[in-house]
């Protein structure tokens, strides 16, 4: 535990830095671990004998030539971009949420509790902001459990949200297996009311306009509120942050249940506006990715939404790769996994070239 405490500190010591640097050089890393990440990638590819060049072409651009393809990239794009602002909430006050998994599980369960018969009849088109009511205040109160423990005990974050997301795993393993299973297959009914979709014939709902409006409201939050400020001042040091009247242990436990709020409306909208049911891994891999989204896009509301599309046509066009080129789906999360460690690594060498620059002058 020592290990990984030590681990943690550093790992936010150098994230603390990172915020802290220009703009040019946070870009330049980001571009770096991106590249990095692909051409690590290529050499994967090419050792089961596939064409980088191909498969790339597959999961990044294909996944943008049809109305079809777009649609798919829409839907990964929504719980994508809202776990990736509520994961950004956290990072801000050096918190790492890693439970997004869990809090969207609890958000599609309170999504499909309000939606399926009888409740959904009983209240008809009521039902679908009402279960996303219910949704993200199910994922907040999960994520809350996280920041009681890590204002309370302080407790790592990291392995509460870990812990927590195994037992929301196997929590609604046993909901669609018993208790909500309808039909021969573990997964429940299906739900009364869904969200609208933006345009006849399309898959893409008006799930993508609310986490797009999401986006304005997390910038002003962050950038024009006084919260937005602490948080932002406990990011960049928890010593300065006090001497300014920081209540920091409340900063952080509003941060990770505006984080679990976040990923349970992910959770709401992916029933409402996709499965239309509970059933296992609706959350997907949205959990992770939604971390790799928000130090994507360096925590900054625009950069979130392009690192957003970006691992969204990484997740839709991963299929169509694996159709034509035999290259497994699981290969999206080695790049998400490679992108992720080069980001992080170019931090901690930044970081480290910063303190060697100091020491110098001194």
């Amino acid at each position: 535990m020592s290990i990984l405490s030590s681990a943690s500190a550093s790992l936010r010591e150098s994230a603390a830095h990172y915020r802290r640097s220009s703009g040019l050089n946070k870009i330049m890393i980001l571009l770096l671990s991106v590249v990095a990440a692909m051409l690590v990638g290529s050499l994967l590819i090419l050792a089961v004998g596939a064409d980088p060049l191909e498969a790339y072409y597959y999961m990044l651009i294909r996944p943008m030539t049809s109305i079809t393809s777009i649609d798919e990239v829409a839907m990964y794009f929504t719980p994508l971009l809202l776990v990736g602002l509520g994961v950004s909430f956290t990072f801000h006050a050096k918190l790492s949420n890693l439970g997004g998994e869990g809090q969207i599980l609890f958000g599609a369960l309170g999504m499909t509790l309000v939606g399926i018969p009888p409740v959904g009849e009983a209240l008809g088109v009521w039902s679908l902001p009402a279960g996303i009511l219910l949704g993200i205040v199910l994922g907040a109160l999960w994520a809350a459990v996280a920041g009681f423990f890590r204002v309370r005990f302080n407790a790592s974050e990291i392995v509460v949200t870990l812990m927590l997301n195994y037992i929301a795993k196997q929590f609604i393993s046993y909901m669609v297996f018993y208790p909500l299973r309808s039909g021969a297959e573990p997964q429940s009914a299906k739900i009364a009311c869904a969200l609208p979709k933006l345009y006849h014939g399309s898959r893409i709902n008006w799930g993508v306009i609310l986490a797009l409006a999401l986006v304005v409201v997390y910038g002003v939050v962050i950038r024009r509120t006084r919260f937005g400020y602490h948080l932002r001042c406990l990011g960049g040091s928890e010593r300065a942050a006090a001497y300014s009247g920081v209540k920091k242990q409340r900063c952080y436990f509003l941060a990770m249940l505006i984080s679990g709020a976040f990923c349970g409306l992910a959770g709401a909208v992916q029933i409402s506006g996709n499965t239309m049911r509970l059933m296992e891994g609706v959350a997907g891999d949205f959990g992770f990715s939604g971390i790799v989204v928000a130090m994507l896009g360096s925590l900054n509301p625009v950069g979130v939404v392009i690192a957003a599309l970006f691992m969204a046509l990484l997740s839709a066009g991963s299929v169509t790769m694996q159709v034509k080129t035999g290259i497994p789906t699981s290969f999206t999360s080695v790049l998400e996994a490679l992108i992720v460690l080069f980001i992080l690594l170019g931090m901690a060498v930044s970081a480290a070239q910063s303190k060697r620059k100091k020491v110098n002058k001194a």
